[in-house]
């Protein structure tokens, strides 16, 4: 079938085949297809006690063909184009048959509910064509047969055009309304339904396409995370190697040189074995860490530096409590988080000062209850910052609590309720084996 151009093709466009109806929808049909029938019934009693036709014989077979029309209303969108050649032969029936019944509300708007029905809902374009241009032929040929057979009585003409003349233009323009409006509202409502399952599938692409986004980063920020305890625990090691050296050089000149050597040595595998453990337990991403120099790694004391008096926000850099130890790697991830949230607030939020806490909890105590807190907390556009995801589409967040949990840690990300943002995390830390 040829492309129809021009605005009208482009209404007609059905280049999208619309999904059956659901189990949901096929049982609201079934209960509307039983109203249906009983109302069409009911208007068929209705109208004989009103106005004493049809009667006895006739008026039983009048209930069956008004009950079946009513019926077909639970199959209109299961099966539109059934539908509408079924219920449009009993229109015709009925004309035929009881012809002042045809008039009846209930069995024109059951035609008028199939027709939009077969435009919303027919899954076969070329069908759907074919089998419309039949129904109105049909139709508007019984009709034109009505009305050029109409016995009229003779009565003079009031207006201007014959009788005969006005009832057919009449009714035509009626029935060109009342079909025309039929297809142009089903055509209507199937074209919305696409433009809604469009909106549906371009948001579940950009779900999967963010799905894959956030998954990628944080594989990125688990690869990240271990070249960082890779470099620490390196350092352990070089170091295990230097004492290892030395106490073999000393271990007849000077013993007790060597034994503080060895004592060195078994505090420094300890600690390498415990962030180890942490690496292969915590990281399950099978990444390979690419080789990275040996430079030191900054830690707790360079957070500091983050706090440029010439960049906006100004940030405020506080310590509180008093420092304790932290482990080479939990020092490192607390850097990390500083500088990301430094650079999330920089970024996207707008802020003009920022504060950035440095909070030692537990410090006079000696056992595990230690923990070290981070908290960098701005005024600016808090709230147009979404979950684990900044303005900027980027995936900081979501890495600052990957980097927290891996070290058995909690993260506080969000707005403030009076203004602002907030990142705040907090990191127990053990006491370094001796």
């Amino acid at each position: 079938m040829e492309r129809v151009v021009g605005p009208l093709g482009e209404f007609l466009e059905r280049g999208w085949t619309r999904p059956a109806p659901t189990a949901a929808q096929r049982r609201v049909d079934a209960l509307v297809g039983v109203v249906g029938a009983v109302v069409c019934v009911a208007s068929v009693e209705l109208y004989r006690s009103a106005f004493g036709a049809p009667a006895g014989t006739d008026r039983w077979a009048a209930y069956v063909l008004f009950g079946v029309a009513g019926l077909l209303l639970a199959v209109r969108r299961t099966w539109p184009l059934t539908s509408l050649v079924l219920q449009s032969g009993l229109f015709i029936a009925i004309g035929l048959l009881y012809n002042e019944l045809a008039a009846t509300f209930t069995v024109q708007m059951i035609v008028f509910a199939v027709l939009y029905a077969a435009w919303a809902w027919s899954r076969s374009p070329r069908a759907l064509y074919v089998v419309t241009a039949i129904v109105l032929v049909a139709m508007f040929g019984w009709l034109v047969q009505q009305l050029v057979v109409a016995d009229l009585p003779p009565l003079p003409t009031p207006g201007a055009i014959s009788r005969r003349t006005a009832m057919f233009v009449y009714s035509l323009a009626v029935n060109v309304v009342y079909f025309f409006g039929a297809i142009a509202w089903g055509q209507s409502a199937w074209r919305s339904t696409r433009r809604r399952a469009a909106l549906a599938e371009q948001h579940e692409r950009e779900r999967r396409v963010d799905e894959r986004q956030r998954r990628q980063a944080v594989r990125d920020e688990r690869v990240r995370i271990a070249r960082d305890l890779h470099d620490v625990v390196a350092h352990h090691i070089s170091g295990i190697g230097l004492q290892a050296t030395g106490a073999g050089r000393v271990i007849a000149a000077d013993p007790d040189a060597a034994r503080l050597a060895l004592g060195t040595i078994e505090s420094s595998s300890r600690e390498a074995v415990a962030q180890m453990h942490q690496l292969v337990g915590l990281l399950r991403d099978e990444e390979e860490l690419a080789p990275s120099d040996r430079a030191p790694q900054p830690g707790i004391a360079e957070i500091a530096a983050l706090a440029d008096d010439d960049a906006r926000p100004h940030i405020t850099h506080r310590v509180v409590g008093e420092p304790f130890p932290v482990p080479g790697t939990a020092a490192h991830s607390l850097y990390r988080v500083a500088q990301e949230a430094v650079t999330n607030s920089r970024r996207h939020s707008g802020a003009r000062e920022a504060t950035l806490v440095v909070r030692y909890l537990g410090s006079d105590s000696r056992d595990a209850g230690r923990q070290v807190e981070l908290e960098l907390v701005d005024d600016g556009r808090g709230a147009n910052l979404r979950e684990g995801r900044s303005t900027g589409g980027g995936y900081g967040l979501t890495g600052i609590r990957e980097r927290v949990a891996m070290h058995g840690g909690v993260a506080d990300i969000g707005p403030r309720p009076q203004g602002g943002f907030r990142v705040r995390v907090r990191i127990p830390v053990e006491e370094s084996p001796r």
